[in-house]
């Protein structure tokens, strides 16, 4: 019997099987009500369901084996050493199949052709459609939830019995080889201005001595788009959506080699005239934009400026819910640029709270010290900065909303996979492509050479951004 009667005679045994259970054996002729009725009908469909598919999917797998063993090249070159089983998990529930062993004379190796020919990873049981969806739910939810979301998809849509474990999760997500295309071939684009809001996340770490993991992230984005300015609440504010926006992070401290990365591969930076940095003035984020690097060009500007929410934040600790007019008076010394009228108030304010002056002298010096980025971003209505709901939508949801420590191996491969998701990248089309031996960016592939763990452009396509040894500016 061949493979299609073999198939045919399966599906008609089967289905034939079941219709009559369903369509000449029961009693419909009287008059009696159960929602057992409904439940039998229903549980038994499910289970031809899951059993229909998952034998389709034996047959098919087994029938591959069968092909090759009866070709030409097997019987020159490939000895059969016997059957093996072996079970996987997939989306459509748990298959179980038989495949031999072979020893091919010619280039001297063993292999399952059945596996290798659908390029199955040896010795998993989850096969990469289970694995790119745990990837992909995990790039939001904890571990658990993300074995929990996935198994509800597995086989049986009824009864469910399958469960992916939290630590088998975890494990998925690890050997995750994610592909940077940072280097990918593409249009760079032409725009004269560019947006960069820093900030950092502190993570718990284990492993490290109590100190806590820092998140550096930076958005990059070339404007803003007004999306509503009618109030939804009375305190409600226009919205903003940003242009263009992509997210870049690092726990390693490479967020400068990361942002200038993207910039000079997604941006034509002749074309660049302004750069436009905005945050919370920490050291660190002060000193971001002062690298020569960003200078792609002499006559390039780069900015930076205060953002709104912790200058908003630092009047409000100064001066308390309590005291609204005395916030409302330093503000205006801000917005007029009256750096003299502003200290003299807080130093009367200071002296009438006596019990509260190191935080009057701490945020008034941290307003006076950054009084310039101040006024730049006061001064510039096209300066936008939302970096604050950015950490707290992209960083906190997933590692800080809930009590947890990471180790540095682990945060640092999650935090990989949250910025894919948040920079619109189809995580479960990435894992997929990251299980053959070369990467597929397009359905023209360029020639790349892997080096540092990236895969890098050949200089004939585009080239390659270095950071020389001899500090050379990239422009001279």
């Amino acid at each position: 019997m061949d493979i299609i009667s073999h198939f045919n005679h399966f599906v008609e045994e089967n289905f034939n099987k079941f219709l009559k259970n369903y369509f000449f054996h029961s009693n419909y002729w009287n008059k009696s009500s159960s929602i057992n009725n409904y439940i039998s009908f229903m549980t038994d469909l499910d289970s031809f369901n899951y059993n229909f598919i998952t034998n389709i999917i034996k047959t098919y797998f087994e029938y591959i084996d069968n092909v090759f063993f009866h070709s030409s090249y097997r019987k020159q070159f490939c000895e059969s050493k016997g059957f093996y089983q072996r079970t996987i998990l997939t989306l459509f529930g748990e298959v179980t199949y038989k495949r031999r062993y072979y020893y091919d004379k010619k280039y001297n190796d063993h292999f399952f052709f059945t596996d290798f020919f659908l390029n199955l990873p040896k010795r998993k049981y989850f096969d990469p459609f289970i694995c790119s969806e745990i990837c992909n739910e995990s790039s939001m939810n904890s571990y658990a939830k993300a074995g929990r979301i996935v198994s509800d998809k597995v086989g049986k849509r009824i009864n469910n019995s399958f469960h992916i474990s939290r630590a088998s999760s975890r494990n998925i997500v690890m050997n995750f080889h994610i592909i940077d295309d940072t280097f990918q071939e593409r249009d760079l684009k032409r725009v004269e201005r560019l947006y960069i809001m820093l900030d950092e996340k502190f993570v718990g770490s284990q492993f490290n001595d109590g100190k806590d993991h820092m998140i550096k992230a930076a958005v990059t984005f070339e404007n803003s788009k007004l999306v509503y300015n009618y109030k939804k609440k009375p305190n409600s504010m226009n919205r903003f959506k940003l242009i263009g926006s992509h997210t870049c992070a690092s726990v390693d401290d490479y967020l400068l080699q990361d942002v200038l990365n993207y910039i000079y591969y997604h941006y034509d930076v002749d074309f660049l005239k302004e750069l436009n940095f905005m945050g919370d003035c920490a050291l660190w984020i002060k000193n971001f934009p002062q690298s020569k690097w960003f200078k792609f060009d002499h006559d390039i500007q780069v900015k930076f400026s205060m953002d709104g929410f912790h200058f908003s934040q630092a009047l409000k600790l100064l001066t308390t819910n309590e005291h609204n007019d005395v916030y409302q008076a330093l503000y205006d010394y801000v917005l007029h640029n009256d750096k003299q009228g502003f200290l003299s108030m807080c130093n009367d304010f200071k002296n009438m709270f006596k019990e509260r002056q190191d935080t009057i002298i701490a945020k008034r010096d941290y307003i006076l010290n950054n009084w310039e980025e101040r006024q730049l971003y006061q001064n510039n209505p096209y300066m936008k900065c939302s970096m604050e709901s950015h950490i707290s939508h992209i960083f906190a949801d997933l590692f800080t909303s809930r009590p947890k420590a990471y180790s540095k191996k682990g945060i640092r491969q999650l935090l990989k996979l949250r910025l894919l998701k948040v920079n619109n990248v189809n995580i479960k089309e990435k894992y997929l492509q990251s299980l053959d031996p070369l990467p597929i960016f397009s359905s023209n592939p360029i020639c790349t050479v892997f080096e540092n763990n990236h895969y890098y452009p050949l200089p004939n396509i585009i080239k390659p951004f270095v950071f020389p040894s001899d500090n050379t500016f990239p422009f001279i």
